[in-house]
């Protein structure tokens, strides 16, 4: 079991084994804003039946560039070139960034994050929750026409 630390983020589970770990929406903004911003999108997983709360469709993420993460009304919010993603961490979800290349899941199905954002320079984010109900929700945006 890892020992937890204070910090300004709130409580953190050290980074081991390249990943680093943000326990809520505020210090998850953080946590992607200094690590996966101006990296392009490989692709979007969606791993929750009840998760994706938009028919737009999350492969068409590929390939846009990650600008920035904000808090946006008690969201987290990640903005691309052409989309916007809106994510509900709920009260128990959190964000880890991984830092290593994508390879092979052969993860369990129950066990797998509720959602996974993979970039193409290496780097995975993958959005997880305690209990094997998903409830951490994704709201994709299409900024086009909004300018």
């Amino acid at each position: 079991m890892q020992a937890m630390y204070w910090t300004e983020r709130e409580f953190q589970v050290p980074p081991s084994n390249g990943k680093e770990k943000a326990v809520d929406a505020t210090s998850a903004a953080e946590l992607i804003s200094e690590r996966a911003a101006e990296r392009t999108v490989l692709s979007f997983q969606v791993f929750g039946i009840n998760s994706l709360k938009t028919l737009l469709d999350p492969a068409q993420l590929a390939d846009q560039t990650l600008i920035k993460a904000e808090l946006r009304n008690n969201l987290l919010s990640l903005l691309f070139d052409r989309n916007r993603v809106d994510v509900d961490l709920q009260r128990t979800g959190t964000v880890t960034w991984v830092d290593s290349e994508f390879t092979q899941d052969d993860t369990p199905v129950a066990r797998r994050p509720t959602g996974r954002l993979i970039f193409k320079e290496s780097g995975i984010l993958e959005f997880t929750e305690p209990a094997k109900t998903k409830r951490i929700g994704f709201w994709i945006h299409s900024l086009e026409g909004s300018k």
